[in-house]
């Protein structure tokens, strides 16, 4: 892209003044050396202080205040959401590891502690299968206790 097309998408910008100290240097050098884009730099400032002088309208304070509290009770929902995605993450986690736990332990007492050194893959298979399920199954009661959390909160809306 050349310098001339750079400057001129950045000419409504640089009238309404609100490009940095750089960008609006490097906009009035070019529209210095380039008459079209003078003039279409001065179209633009005439519109732009055209567009400041009609009124602003006052949104109704009302509104406002809906507003900011719609924001903040969606702001609100979002950390729980979050909050609640990272229960039910530390919950599965937690019961994989009772799981993993579980079977060693049970094999250290039932076996020996040699028998946690054996090479045999039945039994561990059975044990991480089921301390799985496990996890599935308190994943699973998390997320509807949480769904029958986020139901009653929003009835209560």
């Amino acid at each position: 892209m050349s310098e001339h097309q750079t400057v001129g998408e950045l000419l409504a910008l640089a009238a309404a003044g609100v490009l940095t100290a750089g960008e609006q240097r490097r906009v009035e050098d070019h529209a210095r050396a380039c008459e079209a884009c003078a003039r279409q730099l001065e179209a633009w400032r005439a519109l732009s202080g055209e567009l400041r002088r009609l009124p602003t309208p006052a949104a109704p304070a009302e509104l406002v205040a809906r507003t900011r509290a719609r924001v903040f009770e969606e702001l609100a929902a979002a950390a729980e959401r979050r909050w609640d995605d990272a229960v039910l993450v530390f919950l599965s986690l937690f019961a994989w590891t009772v799981g993993v736990a579980v079977w060693a332990i049970v094999r250290l007492v039932n076996n020996g502690l040699l028998a946690l050194l054996d090479a045999r893959f039945t039994e561990p298979v059975i044990w991480l299968t089921a301390s799985s399920v496990l996890a599935w199954l308190t994943a699973g009661v998390v997320a509807v206790l949480v769904g029958h959390r986020r139901r009653m909160t929003w009835r209560n809306l």
